[in-house]
């Protein structure tokens, strides 16, 4: 499993068509996904001064979050590379190239050094690095070009602001 993170964190088109074909990699995507969010609940409780207690719960909180988004993620993803854009892949030879491509996202572990920029810096380059990787992860597991997977990934990235922003507003008049 670590050997595919690693190989999914640099990019490796091989290693994300292995994943696409792997039925046996499902739960390690999943494992993987998870990492990413409990990386980034650990990460972000930390910064802003959290304790040993805080910190777990935004390991749990970050972990789960993240299966969660990245459920629906995967979901759009499906829709919106299928529909529109002629991608050729079933849901699960989509969603292990995909959970792997969050594998950087152990970076937001840095997170918790709490020195002024590390933490900004770490957030922004783990999320550049996960988005870079998503796309190419959608370029090999749907067979498209390049263009055509930054441009789902924009939408699907709209769609998920946007629905965030909608639940914020939603949970803020409560």
């Amino acid at each position: 499993m670590f050997d595919r993170m690693l190989k999914s964190a640099r990019f490796n088109r091989d290693t994300f068509l292995a994943l696409k074909d792997d039925s046996t990699a499902t739960g390690q995507a999943l494992i993987v996904l998870a990492l990413a969010g409990a990386s980034f609940g650990v990460g972000f409780a930390a910064s802003i001064g959290f304790g040993t207690m805080g910190i777990l719960v935004g390991a749990v909180f970050g972990a789960v979050v993240s299966i969660a988004l990245g459920i629906v993620w995967v979901s759009l993803t499906f829709l919106i590379g299928r529909s529109l854009f002629g991608g050729r892949s079933n849901y699960w030879s989509l969603a292990r190239p995909v959970f792997f491509s969050t594998s950087p996202g152990l970076i937001f572990l840095i997170m918790s050094i709490p020195v002024s920029p590390i933490p900004d810096v770490a957030r922004a380059i783990g999320v550049a690095w996960i988005a870079i990787s998503t796309v190419i992860a959608v370029k090999s597991a749907m067979g498209l070009d390049t263009q055509r997977s930054l441009v789902i990934f924009i939408i699907v990235a709209f769609i998920v602001f946007l629905g965030y922003g909608f639940v914020a507003s939603l949970l803020s008049a409560i």
